[in-house]
């Protein structure tokens, strides 16, 4: 760039003594030398407009590099502030998982959700635990907030867990205002139907629904949910209500599993 602004100032410097040597002459008619001073002098204003123009150019350039560098940069920051932050939310997610097992009367295992069952994407998961761990089968998974469901497949140093979000779930449960029981079962859409409600019952959204305890999978007292909706199915001789889960089971990230 500095070879090409000093070339254009020579040639500029040479034009301008060829000028001023042909205007002054004596040799050279007058006629002939305004002629050769007017076209020297279109030449000399085209060639100051470019050198302006190179000397507006070059700064901005130069901004440009600039300016693509310092994006760079803050590309690497912005980076740099998500893996934190992420490493934070995790660290902070563990932290709760380990005060809760603390407060719960369960031996349990932690597991990472590390993939999801690609024939049936909502309503299981597969943990990063198995047989090496503890783990064994038909035993129930919870989370922070409850009620996730239950080991069905275990491998070595893997295993899989029906949610109880899925068509094959039973749960017996109980709503916790007035110990009302029944069969919580799976829903295709996230959510879970709790069947053989009595016609009396008082049942209503907003209620909370617990694990009944019956059987030797799921202990009592989980959280499992809330009720949303209560109804009656013609023909039926029992209402039926439908809960949302206490977790949002598609986001889960870590579990706990009861021994």
């Amino acid at each position: 760039m500095h070879s090409q602004k000093n070339k254009i100032f020579k040639f500029l410097a040479v034009v301008s003594l060829f000028a001023f040597l042909v205007i002054n002459s004596k040799t050279i008619t007058n006629s002939v030398r305004i002629t050769i001073s007017d076209a020297a002098s279109i030449g000399l204003k085209s060639l100051q407009a470019l050198c302006s123009g190179f000397r507006n150019i070059m700064p901005y350039a130069s901004l440009r590099e600039e300016n693509r560098v310092l994006r760079q940069r803050i590309d690497i920051l912005t980076r740099a502030l998500d893996e934190r932050q992420t490493l934070l939310d995790e660290n902070a997610r563990l932290k709760n998982l380990i005060n809760f097992r603390k407060n719960i009367p369960y031996t349990t295992i932690p597991a990472e959700v590390i993939g999801r069952d690609p024939t049936n994407w909502s309503n299981s998961l597969i943990i990063d635990k198995g047989m090496t761990n503890g783990i064994r089968q038909n035993k129930a998974v919870l989370s922070l907030k409850g009620l996730v469901g239950r080991l069905v497949e275990v491998g070595r140093y893997s295993a899989k867990v029906l949610l109880i979000t899925d068509a094959n779930s039973k749960v017996g449960v109980l709503i916790r205002r007035n110990r009302q029981g029944g069969i919580l079962l799976g829903r295709p859409d996230g959510k879970c139907k709790m069947i053989y409600i009595a016609l009396d019952s008082d049942v209503a959204p907003g209620d909370k629904v617990m694990t009944a305890g019956f059987g030797t999978i799921f202990p009592e007292g989980i959280p499992v949910g809330e009720v949303v909706k209560v109804g009656k199915e013609p023909g039926r001789l029992y209402k039926y209500a439908i809960v949302k889960t206490a977790e949002d089971l598609s986001r889960l990230e870590e579990v706990l599993c009861i021994r």
